[in-house]
């Protein structure tokens, strides 16, 4: 849980925390279009845990490669 947390308030977790609070804002106060919001965040959602997945599966090579020369 706590580590939980700390990941949480990690700069990239807070900068996509921000950017989706003010794009929603901007919509309910329509601003913005509402369509626009919802492609906006899609993409920062989707960036953020492909770029989780991609880091994940790269450590995870680099550690089957380090046992096999081992």
């Amino acid at each position: 849980m706590k580590e939980a947390l700390i990941n949480l308030l990690k700069v990239k977790s807070l900068m996509t925390i921000a950017v989706m609070i003010v794009f929603v804002v901007l919509a309910l106060s329509n601003k913005i279009d509402e369509a626009l919001t919802a492609s906006v965040i899609t993409a920062v959602i989707t960036y953020y845990f492909t770029k989780n997945e991609t880091s994940n599966s790269e450590s995870l090579i680099a550690e089957k490669e380090s046992e096999k020369n081992d």
